[in-house]
């Protein structure tokens, strides 16, 4: 067969060291679908909705640093996948989407589906293309791999215009651009640490810019020789070893009093790998501006990203590792800051490492979370879609940094499922368990299909309260007694796995928890675990949580 511009886009895509992508086929790139029918460098996950693939690529992304991939079709599978481009926008993270497009000819002529990615998805890309020729692919998609990662990643999106996939053309040199990356001066190293060891009460908030195992390694050995107490942002819980002595804990979605009340008291922070967003200032309320200043030391590999909320003392861009790194080498001051380590030990015992003993006699997702993390491994994977029952999963798990966690940081929903069968895929060997809601579940559940095609050993657990139950807590608070809209019917979840080809369990009360969590979790498929709660323990969680 001859050598086709599709050809030279997978090897391209093969040297920016992508391995897998995720797609819904479409009639407008069947060439590229094609070109990739007899490489074995890149597996083509074929999803059951364009925004799985996406959530799933950026679950994949956050896995490996890389870019992640997604193929859609024009129009409506473009549109469907605005999801992840979204996620992927608000969370800073890499992603390539792949549009199929009508042909050359057909172009601003209001052709069926045809899309402007670049106006359609303005405000959510950081950049759109559109790929004309052959001569264009390797400086285009080398540029477009650069833009998503350089500074702030985000999504890019490329056009691929059906007759130009389709076009002859002979093999070309691909390019890869790399990305340039700021490195902090020696100066300014300095200086951060000079205000760290003249600090009483700092802390250090480190968000997911960088989630390497080495950077984990290397902020816990800086936390110790510094005394430096260390929050993460929101699902970044596994950036630190969660029964650490300095760990005071993750920065959740709902804002908890317990943390505003320790921030209130800091007198230096210090915020690494993170654009100091909504969540991560405690709804912009820290650094604390007035009426006394809290000094801030903010990194960040774009400079737009620093002093965008917040005054700077001193600002750094750099990304958070380079940093840590140059930090390593500056004489470390011992400060004792008994006082305020006691009082982050104090925080962190409100929010994290629940005993089980803590948890209501009737709460059966509590009880049923407390019992599968038990089992759960130190180099395990958990994934969290969006709503309040994940509160039990932040508060009972103790994560170490072996272990991975992918969560919607942006509240989107529906990330649960696509972000574990990412995982799985990436990590065969490896204990893989999502916890969802039943709102959520059905709104990208269908990917179960795809884990019991790929025989992967995921674990699904499933909030069923038969509403939307985030949105119903805050619905009772505004108008009480009046619950419109958030109500839900639902399947048999059990049963629904087991339609799917996967095992399928249902938790109905405590004492049967744990034995049913026990003959889940020693299957190796796709097991589905319904626990079937009361709404009204859902609004209660959601009053604790905002209680502290």
């Amino acid at each position: 067969m001859a050598f086709r511009v599709a050809d030279l886009i997978v090897d391209t895509l093969v040297a920016h060291g992508v391995d897998r992508a995720f797609s819904v086929p479409g009639e407008s790139f069947l060439a590229l679908l094609d070109a990739l029918f007899e490489r074995n460098d890149i597996d083509l996950v074929t999803c059951r909705h364009e925004g799985s693939a996406s959530l799933a690529a950026v679950a994949d992304a956050k896995l490996t640093g890389r870019a992640g991939v997604v193929m859609t079709s024009r129009g409506p599978g473009a549109c469907n996948a605005a999801l992840g481009l979204h996620v992927a926008s608000q969370e800073a993270i890499p992603l390539i989407l792949l549009v199929g497009q009508v042909e050359k000819p057909d172009l601003n002529r209001d052709a069926v589906q045809e899309i402007d990615t670049k106006r359609t998805f303005d405000g959510l890309i950081k950049w759109s293309t559109r790929i004309d020729s052959a001569t264009q692919v390797p400086e285009m998609m080398a540029r477009a791999f650069s833009v998503a990662l350089g500074g702030t990643p985000g999504p890019v999106a490329i056009e691929l215009p059906q007759d130009v996939l389709e076009m002859e053309t002979s093999p070309l040199p691909v390019a890869v651009h790399g990305v340039a990356r700021a490195e902090p001066s020696r100066a300014a190293v300095e200086q951060a640490a000079d205000l760290v060891g003249k600090a009483e009460r700092p802390v250090l908030l480190v968000g997911g810019e960088c989630r390497t195992a080495e950077f984990r390694e290397d902020l816990t050995l800086l936390s110790e020789r510094w005394n430096l107490p260390i929050a993460a942002t929101n699902k970044m819980q596994d950036q630190f070893p969660n029964d650490h002595r300095l760990w005071i804990g993750q920065l959740g979605f709902f804002i908890s009093p317990v943390h505003i009340k320790l921030f209130e008291q800091a007198d230096l922070i210090v915020a690494i790998g993170t654009r100091l967003g909504e969540l991560s200032s405690l709804g912009f309320r820290f650094p604390r501006q007035a009426p006394t200043r809290q000094p801030l030391v903010h990194v960040y590999p774009d400079p737009n990203a620093i002093g965008t909320h917040f005054r700077t003392d001193l600002p750094v861009v750099a990304s958070a590792h380079s940093f840590l790194k140059s930090w390593l080498d500056v004489p470390a001051v011992s400060r004792e800051r008994g006082g305020w380590i006691e009082a982050v030990a104090k925080t962190r015992e409100a929010i994290h490492a629940w005993p089980e003993r803590r948890i209501p006699d009737a709460d059966v997702l509590g009880h049923a979370v407390a019992a599968i993390a038990r089992r759960f491994p130190a180099d395990g994977i958990v994934t969290t879609d969006s709503g309040n029952f994940a509160t039990w999963v932040h508060r009972i798990f103790r994560l170490q940094p072996s272990a991975r966690m992918l969560g919607s940081a942006c509240g989107a929903m529906g990330s649960g499922v696509p972000s574990a069968l990412s995982a799985a895929l990436r990590f065969p060997n490896r204990q893989v368990i999502a916890f969802c809601g039943d709102g959520g579940f059905l709104m990208t559940g269908n990917e179960l299909a795809t884990a019991v095609g790929r025989g992967l050993d995921m674990k699904i657990v499933i909030s069923n309260n038969r509403s939307y139950g985030t949105i119903r807590s805050y619905q009772e608070k505004a108008f009480p007694k009046r619950p419109w809209g958030t109500d839900l019917s639902n399947p048999d979840f059990a049963a629904l796995a087991r339609a799917f080809g996967a095992q399928g369990y249902t938790i109905t009360n405590t004492e049967h928890a744990a034995d049913v969590v026990a003959e889940a979790m020693s299957a190796r498929c796709p097991v589905v675990i319904e626990v079937q709660c009361d709404v009204h323990q859902t609004i209660d969680r959601s009053l604790a949580a905002a209680s502290g």
